[in-house]
């Protein structure tokens, strides 16, 4: 039998609690990394957006690691201590016409 989930509905840690370690994949480089909640804990997951630290292009969140899906085998894991948010990831979020449109 589950317990009740006492935390915040749809955040990060609902999701967590449900389906275990969550993890962010780059579909262009090839590579993902294990999503830390600290402070994304009590978060709702649906409005945050993830960016790969090399390339710039939209992260994806999975539920499983990617590397033991069907067709991800070539997926390396690449846990970065500090990552930061590539430069033009940013200024294409805060610009791109398509995101603007809520």
């Amino acid at each position: 039998m589950v317990d009740r989930f006492s935390g915040v509905p749809y955040s990060f840690g609902a999701l967590r609690k449900v389906f275990g370690p969550l993890w962010v994949r780059c579909d262009v480089c090839r590579r993902y990394a294990r999503l830390h909640l600290g402070e994304l804990r009590d978060v709702d997951y649906r409005t945050k957006t993830f960016s790969c630290s090399i390339c710039g292009a939209d992260g994806a969140m999975a539920l499983a690691e990617p590397c033991k899906d069907t067709g991800m085998e070539d997926y390396r894991l690449d846990q970065r201590v500090d990552p930061q948010h590539h430069p033009a990831a940013g200024v294409k979020r805060l610009t791109d016409p398509r995101r603007l449109r809520r």
